[in-house]
């Protein structure tokens, strides 16, 4: 805020001749600026067009000076930046149960009405690509890849608690080879399952680009790096513990490139860099609208069974916190992502209903573009320059303040969060409405070595993999930090400009 004293003949009155105890204080009704009149809370602007009404106080002691005056200021539009969301849609099963042509059309012509020029990623389970039943759907999807540029990619439930590696080799070779017999069939050749040639005879525009899955490890995931030139993962466990009775990975919020012992963990450096960018299904709600022991679905997915509410407010509500971020200009990339259930969510009434109620109501203050997971690593890459150096990811939002029909809910709406995450630690600080200070509830240090090499055995769901360090906001969101940790969180703090008083 920039201002000039006057005296009574509208004149500008010089330093010198201004009491040595004058002091200029500058308040606003949404607690936006700092007392200096620069901004101090930036978060708190609020939508466009609001009117913020302001008052500079000058005071004096010596010369017995009080007065104030008034000011507005109104919030102009700015540009918040390209907004991405990566859609994967998962086709499954064979025969009478298989996604059907119809049902494939209809579902990517309703994401077009957030991007008519949408890419969407068709991940394929091994269900639908060994039925020759399914040859024409695959013949409809080489067109979606030719017409509109969509990627395929490999849908896998449930690798990490199935398959130890050979078995995952198996699969996956299985994967290729039945795809090539159903959608190029003139390419078959009996007797090369498991060969490169099966690989290599398929145009590369029609190949496998990614894997969608709950849970991947890095064998596996490099396994695919190797045969299939796959290096780019979503994973909707979104977990840093075990779910139900499934050993999951989970990530931090933003798309990162991942350490070659531990995919949890971002890499450090060159040398620990698995060369595998790792993405998590993010429309959520990041604390958690349910939690429970032995449980951690944080996903407001826009058809969650466990959401009865038709109006997808939850979900709308979770999505304007990404889109209204106000910290997204700082962000290496703003991103939403979901992992879709084709068969699942069309053939169920009620999250049809409310996946169509989602779209139909998304925000569209960003301009968002639809992008296939392969495309949605690939812009990754470009921002990140190859390396996490320099990626960073800060998120403000509230809860949603929504109770699922499982009762949980530890995300109410009158909490606030404030997450951060660079390459080499994850900060979450929380603020209840009445609470004058922040609290610190997690610190995870991904720099942290060695990096734990974790125990991937066949079926190994009661082997706890996650990757926890310090305090967590799950477990242990009360846990003790060292001074080394309480002054990288008063730096990164400091780095977003973030100026409210937090509790150490």
């Amino acid at each position: 805020m920039n201002f000039v004293l006057l005296d009574a003949k509208n004149q500008e009155i010089s330093d010198d001749l201004l009491p040595s105890d004058l002091q200029v204080i500058f308040t606003d009704d949404h607690q936006i600026l700092g007392s200096n009149g620069d901004i101090s809370n930036f978060y708190n602007i609020p939508s466009s067009g609001t009117l913020v009404q302001g008052w500079i106080r000058v005071v004096s002691m010596q010369k017995g000076i009080d007065f104030s005056q008034s000011f507005q200021l109104v919030v102009d539009p700015s540009s918040i930046g390209q907004q991405f969301m990566g859609v994967s849609i998962l086709l499954e099963d064979t025969g009478s149960q298989a996604t059907t042509i119809a049902e494939m059309d209809e579902i990517r012509n309703m994401f077009s009405s957030i991007d008519p020029s949408l890419k969407v990623t068709w991940a394929l389970d091994n269900r639908f690509v060994f039925g020759e039943s399914q040859r024409p759907q695959l013949q409809h999807l080489l067109s979606y890849v030719d017409t509109y540029g969509d990627e395929i990619g490999i849908v896998a439930g449930y690798p990490n608690n199935n398959y130890s590696l050979s078995q995952w080799a198996d699969e996956m070779n299985s994967w290729i080879y039945m795809y090539r017999y159903n959608a190029f069939n003139h390419l078959h050749m009996g007797g090369t399952n498991g060969d490169p040639s099966v690989w290599n005879s398929i145009p590369e525009a029609y190949r496998p680009k990614s894997l969608s899955t709950y849970a991947v490890n890095p064998e596996q995931a490099m396994w695919l790096k190797q045969n299939f030139e796959i290096d780019s993962f979503m994973g909707w466990a979104a977990t840093q513990y075990n779910v139900d009775q499934l050993s999951a990975e989970g990530s931090p919020l933003m798309p990162y490139w991942s350490n070659i012992n531990n995919p949890m963990v971002p890499a450090q450096n060159a040398g620990d860099n698995s060369g595998l960018i790792f993405m998590n299904a993010i429309t959520i709600d990041p604390i958690g609208s349910r939690y429970t022991t032995g449980s951690s679905r944080w996903t407001i997915h826009p058809a969650d069974p466990y959401v009865d509410e038709m109006s997808a407010y939850p979900q709308i509500r979770t999505t304007s916190n990404y889109i209204s971020n106000p910290y997204r200009n700082q962000n290496t990339i703003n991103y939403l992502s979901l992992v879709v259930s084709a068969n699942w969510i069309m053939r169920t009434p009620n999250l049809k209903t409310n996946l169509s109620t989602y779209i139909d109501q998304f925000p569209r203050e960003a301009v968002t573009n639809v992008v296939g997971v392969r495309q949605l690593s690939e812009f990754f890459k470009q921002r990140s320059g190859g390396m996490n150096d320099n990626i960073q990811f800060t998120l403000m939002f509230r809860g949603t303040g929504y109770t699922t029909t499982l009762g949980g809910n530890v995300s109410p709406a009158s909490l606030r969060y404030l997450w951060m995450e660079t390459k080499s630690e994850r900060i979450i600080l929380s603020k209840e409405d009445q609470e004058t200070e922040w609290n610190i509830i997690d610190f995870t240090d991904y720099s942290l070595t060695p990096v734990p090499v974790l125990p991937y055995t066949q079926n190994g769901a009661a082997d706890d993999i996650s990757y926890i360090t310090g305090r967590n906001y799950k477990l242990a969101p009360n846990a003790p930090l060292t001074q080394s940790e309480v002054d990288r969180v008063k730096q990164r703090l400091r780095s977003i400009l973030f100026n409210e008083s937090v509790s150490y």
